[in-house]
């Protein structure tokens, strides 16, 4: 699929903060940061709070530092980590172990976003990433159970060299992968923090196939913005559900090609919105 850029002038004037309905830089310092809906983190599953700046102990700024795994812990400093976070001091660690499957976030959005669900968030590129020979889960968002029609889920798939593609599936893993589009480039997008924007519409009915899947990528420091996956027909209604619209999610998931080696990713700013306050909506250049 070929890459789109995207307008300069994409979200790039507009404040983090506009209108938004959740938000969570980790700049607490644990999972509790929750909103008028509820919003929930679930348990970390490899997962932890890290921060360069710890505020406990006798370390100091530089150390990289646990802060919260399930509870308030100060284990560090821990050598060889280069865990800046992309805003403040604290960011959102996912840990695979080298041979291990298994590291993810769960959230509850506490409500339903219906029709339209949109999230923003950051990521930070491994700096040992290398993609193996399967699919990895990049992300998941759901109506009520998992795995459904009605449900999209992302995943890295291999491109060759270590290098991996994106793609997604309208109805999680009950449906096929589709669009395999050029997502992260070994050597050189290794240690980098991207800007991803995803975008969730409902079908009108079960039988409609009206629904939109949306996602935007943009490097941290380039003017542009890239769209990776765009499908305004899609299949986005959860039959057997007595309501629709986007209820839970996690980040990251299962790796049927462990890593060789230990391998983290940091999630930072974390954003909800729902279509009404999303404070600028993509348009593509023509």
């Amino acid at each position: 699929m070929r890459i789109i850029c995207l307008s300069i002038l994409l979200l790039a004037l507009t404040p983090l903060h506009a209108d938004v309905i959740f938000r969570d830089s980790f700049e607490s310092g644990d999972m509790s940061t929750t909103n008028s809906d509820g919003f929930a983190w679930g348990r970390n599953n490899r997962t932890s709070i890290v921060t360069m700046n710890p505020q406990c102990g006798d370390l100091h700024p530089g150390d990289p530092t646990v802060i919260y795994n399930n509870k308030k812990i100060c284990n560090g400093p821990i050598e060889g980590r280069n865990w800046q976070a992309y805003d403040g001091d604290n960011s959102l660690r996912f840990r695979y172990p080298a041979g291990e499957n298994q590291t993810e976030q769960r959230f509850s959005l506490g409500t339903r976003y219906m029709p339209e669900f949109w999230m923003r968030y950051f990521i930070r590129v491994p700096d040992n990433f290398y993609q193996g020979t399967k699919n990895n889960k990049f992300l998941a968002i759901w109506v009520d159970t998992y795995d459904r029609p009605g449900d999209v889920t992302w995943q890295t798939r291999p491109a060759g060299n270590g290098s991996a593609n994106l793609v997604y599936q309208d109805g999680g893993v009950t449906s096929g992968e589709t669009d395999p589009t050029p997502f992260i480039s070994v050597p050189d997008d290794r240690g980098k923090w991207m800007e991803i924007i995803v975008h969730y519409k409902s079908a009108s009915s079960r039988s409609a196939s009206d629904g939109i899947i949306e996602l935007y990528r943009k490097w941290v420091g380039k003017p542009n913005y890239e769209i990776i996956h765009r499908k305004t027909n899609a299949n986005t209604f959860e039959v057997g559900s007595a309501k629709q619209g986007i209820h839970k999610g996690y980040f990251f998931g299962w790796a049927n090609d462990p890593y060789d080696v230990d391998t983290e990713w940091l999630l930072d700013n974390v954003e909800i919105f729902d279509d009404l306050h999303f404070p600028n909506r993509p348009q593509i250049e023509r």
